[in-house]
């Protein structure tokens, strides 16, 4: 008899427990219907709502732009402007380079099995690339990591800046949000070696990540979301950019006209002998001499690690 009580005790356990897991089952999918398909949140919602096509396409142009970018670089370090940079230097175009042209074959290929045509995707033969600081970026070491650092952390926001679109779009935007995943995550460590060069090769006051409560002389686009309940401004997050907060800051190459609305920055204090604008300065990539400048291969601040070590 008490052996009957015990199992009766038991099984009548089993069974509240059992349905309160079929209960916990059951709300899943509506938990995860409420996290992915509830409206955004004022701080995350974007100027456009962009389909998955249009994301890809999106994507491609910044991608394009950046694989000109880093070409155009390449034949600088070549025989140009940035000839005189440190090996490192040269080693970190080569590898973005190729990465940069990976990410558009990546791209393509994504856009075109959603209906897309990437040829369709063009960017102006020759990019207005002055507008980022007002000057060539491509004359010396100096001035070619401070735009580089611009445009790597400007694609990395502009990845982020897309995720709530192509969740949004379920099934359909898959294949370009994994498109879109495996090439964030490597502008990232461009973003952070770009910095990293900066910091180690100019002595510049940067780190590989974006410090809190960033100036608008480290980066270009808005850190500081009001309304969020993640504090993009502290150097533990990092933002994101809207299409049009991107295109904004863009346009001006694509369309050949000034200048980036908040450029050139580094121009508005010319005495200062640590500015790119100062050519006399002793700091400058010209000065081979001085074993902080880029120009000077063999100083003892160059990092003696392979490029792809370093991040």
């Amino acid at each position: 008899m008490k052996l009957k009580i015990i199992f009766d005790n038991f099984k009548n356990v089993a069974d509240t427990a059992l349905f309160s897991l079929k209960i916990c089952f059951a709300f899943i999918p509506f938990l995860c219907g409420f996290l992915f398909f509830s409206p955004i949140p004022s701080a995350y919602a974007q100027s456009s709502v962009l389909s998955p096509r249009q994301v890809a396409e999106y994507a491609l142009t910044l991608e394009k732009l950046e694989a000109d970018f880093y070409q155009r670089a390449a034949m600088a370090a070549m025989n140009g402007g940035l000839a005189s940079a440190p090996q490192i230097a040269k080693d970190a175009i080569a590898s973005y380079g190729e990465d940069e042209a990976n990410h558009v074959t990546d791209l393509s290929a994504a856009l075109r099995s959603i209906g897309g045509d990437p040829e369709a995707i063009k960017i102006p033969t020759n990019p207005n690339y002055s507008a980022i600081l007002g000057r060539d970026p491509f004359a010396n070491p100096r001035d070619f990591l401070l735009a580089g650092q611009y445009v790597e952390d400007l694609g990395v926001a502009a990845y982020k800046g897309q995720v709530q679109n192509l969740l949004a779009a379920g099934d359909a935007g898959k294949p370009v949000l994994a498109a879109a995943l495996a090439i964030h995550s490597v502008e990232a460590r461009h973003a952070a070696g770009i910095r990293f060069l900066r910091e180690t090769l100019l002595g510049e006051s940067v780190r590989p990540w974006i410090s809190t409560n960033a100036s608008n002389r480290e980066v270009i686009y808005n850190e500081n979301r009001q309304g969020s309940p993640i504090p993009f401004n502290q150097d533990a997050f990092d933002g994101y950019a809207t299409k049009d907060e991107v295109l904004a800051l863009v346009t001006p190459i694509l369309n050949l006209t000034s200048s980036f609305p908040v450029q050139p920055m580094e121009e508005t204090a010319p005495a200062n002998t640590n500015e790119p604008s100062a050519p006399t300065t002793t700091n400058e990539p010209s000065a081979p001499a001085n074993t902080n400048e880029p120009s000077a291969p063999t100083t003892t601040n160059e990092p003696s690690a392979p490029v792809r070590a370093l991040w």
